[in-house]
Formats: structure tokens, sequence, C-alpha cells
């Protein structure tokens, strides 16, 4: 394995602790293993294309951190900001549910989930690691709620097309101009 695979490793490793530390209600401790488990899911992609160490491998294993590391922050977000979150249940609600049926579709499709990492997905997550950790470190702000949302709507749409253009499981697609593109 390689050392950005290590890298992406270690966020899947974190989760667990995430999740020990909202059971035992360290919101502290939380947000500060989540600010680094996003940080190392921006770096870990960078270093394996600079070290040329890109591989399907290395393709799933950041997938899986990626959601498990969405998953964990939406837990600690619903334990530690429940009253706000239940303000907001139905769009969150919403979203999830496309998130699901995305993945539904490819397990269906596939018979595994998808790993396209399109630059949609790249954005959203990027945006919805920022609502996260502004939340739990400084508060709440609306705009970057909605900001956020709307990320992830259009990602769960677009992997939800790719589904369909793509007879085949692919890992890494840029997204649909470039599938587009290529045909």
């Amino acid at each position: 394995m390689s050392f950005p695979n290590y890298i992406t490793l270690s966020r899947i490793i974190a989760a667990p602790i995430l999740w020990y530390l909202i059971y035992s209600g360290n919101k502290q401790a939380f947000a500060w293993l989540l600010t680094y488990a996003f940080f190392t899911d921006l770096i870990d992609g960078v270093i394996a294309r600079k070290m040329r160490r890109v591989s399907a491998l290395g393709s799933k294993l950041d997938s899986w951190g990626d959601s498990i590391t969405i998953l964990s922050g939406l837990a600690g977000l619903l334990v530690f900001e429940w009253e706000l979150l239940k303000q907001y249940g139905v769009i969150v609600s919403v979203v999830f549910a496309l998130h699901l049926l995305q993945l539904l579709l490819s397990l269906w499709r596939y018979k595994k989930p998808s790993s396209f990492h399109t630059w949609t997905a790249k954005t959203a997550a990027l945006g919805i690691g920022m609502f996260m950790l502004i939340t739990l470190h400084f508060g709440f702000y609306e705009w970057l709620f909605y900001i956020s949302i709307g990320l992830l709507i259009a990602d769960a749409l677009e992997e939800t097309v790719l589904i369909f253009l793509l007879p085949k499981w692919q890992h890494d697609v840029k997204g649909i101009y470039w599938v587009m593109r290529r045909e």
C-alpha cells in the first residue's frame, strides 16, 4: 500500500474515534478530529497524484473514507446541533434521499458504489466540510448551509446521470461534460 493510501486509511480509522467522541459528548475533540479527517481528504489525492501513486484501490479507499467522514460529521451535527438541524430536517432528508438513490442505482448498475470523484463531488465535499467545521467550531451560518445543500444536490444529480451514461464502472470521472465530450 502506498503512502497516500495510508493517509486515507487514517481517516477511515478516525471514524470509530469520532463516533466515540459523539457518544461521550466531547464536541471540541470531535470537531478537531473531524478537521483532521477533512484535511486528510484534501491532501491524500494531491499527494497520490504528485507521487504518481493513483490507483483503483486508492480511489475506493478514498470513496469509503469520504462516506465515513461525511456520515460521522452528519452524526456529530445531529447530536451536537440537534435543535438547529431539526429546523432544516426536510431539506437534509431530501438531500440524503438523493444520495441514497444514487448509491442504490450504482449498486444496481455496477454491483458496487460509484467512485467517480467528479469536480462537482469534490466541490460539494469541500462545501459540506466547510459547513460542518465552521458550524462546529464557530456557529451556524444559514447562507453557508444553503450553498452546501445546493452543491450536494448538484453532486447527487450529476452522479445519478453518470450512472446512466457510463455502461461500466469507472473511477475518477471528471463530470458529465467530459464524458459527453469524449463520445
